[in-house]
């Protein structure tokens, strides 16, 4: 049956999962055809006796092969690498689009090796006169613990760059950010690292340390994407909640927050149209899109109602 399935099939053409009978598959045909299209290659004779050894005792389901192929290190190391140079590139190409701000305050913003932060590092052309960086205390952030101080402010010859230590679920608590205000206020990354029912008081302080006219930027990854990629877990173990454009623009709303701009980075409409995952699609994305559901990352710009 599977050398019926692939018979019109090459290495750069995955038959879609969808227009298969995965029913009148057997447990073992289900496997071997997961490693043809996850891995590209016929199953081994190890990692077919640990199979065998795993339906012997009852432990089978479709989810928990594709889920363990998607999360092994032979996928990770053939088909990771471009994949999140394909991330960076275009996290990158974003970043140069942003516009300037005097005084911004980036939340989860710490680099372990540039004290100027991960937004510059990252590529961000412009310089603001105060740049606060809040993020966890050094020995738990997430990149490592910097290689220089924060406990006193950087200064450069652009301007001066401020650490500050706790968790952006805590920022109404954090004491010297208290009396100030920012025309801009970034998150990269970081979003989906806040639990869901703590978002709403991170973005009531947001809207309130907001200058007349500022703006605060996200970018995150689409679970409309993600979703795809890793149906059963999210793509980082730390993430709490990966959204999709539109979820995530109604919490903006429901806050007082209007979004003027979204940005796609990653376009990948192959796999938003068939939903099935190909990493291989990465290699060439289009890095930034104007429709953020075809894409891997999105970002949002809003403002204040």
């Amino acid at each position: 049956m599977l050398k019926k399935l692939f018979s019109n099939a090459t290495a750069g053409d995955h038959p879609r999962v969808d227009e298969l009978t995965i029913a009148n598959l057997s447990p073992e045909e289900f496997i071997r055809l997961a490693y043809l299209v996850l891995l590209q290659r016929e199953i081994d004779p190890v990692g077919l006796a640990t199979w065998r050894d795993s339906l012997s005792r009852g432990m089978f389901n479709h989810s928990s092969v594709v889920d363990s192929l998607l999360a092994s290190d032979e996928y990770r190391r053939r088909f990771g690498a471009h994949v999140n140079q394909r991330l960076h590139e275009a996290r990158k190409a974003w970043v140069l689009t942003l516009p300037p701000f005097a005084r911004l305050l980036d939340i989860g913003g710490s680099s372990p090796t540039c004290a100027e932060g991960a937004l510059i590092q990252l590529g961000y052309p412009h310089r603001p006169h105060h740049l606060d960086i809040l993020d966890l205390p050094p020995e738990k952030q997430n990149w490592g613990a910097p290689v220089y101080d924060q406990t006193r402010p950087s200064i450069f010859q652009w301007g001066t760059v401020s650490y500050f230590h706790g968790s952006a679920e805590d920022v109404t608590s954090v004491a010297d950010l208290q009396d100030r205000t920012y025309d801009g206020i970034f998150m990269g990354q970081a979003i989906e690292h806040i639990q869901p029912d703590a978002l709403p008081v991170v973005l009531g302080w947001i809207r309130t340390h907001l200058a007349s006219g500022g703006c605060v930027i996200v970018d995150t990854p689409n679970r409309i994407l993600t979703r795809i990629q890793c149906p059963t877990w999210y793509i980082h173990p730390d993430h709490k909640l990966e959204y999709e454009p539109d979820q995530l623009e109604r919490v903006f709303a429901d806050n007082g927050l209007k979004v003027v701009k979204k940005t796609g980075m990653v376009r990948l409409p192959v796999i938003a149209a068939t939903g099935v995952y190909d990493a291989r699609e990465f290699a060439d994305a289009q890095l930034l899109h104007d429709n953020p559901d075809e894409c891997y990352l999105f970002a949002l710009e809003a403002v204040a109602r």
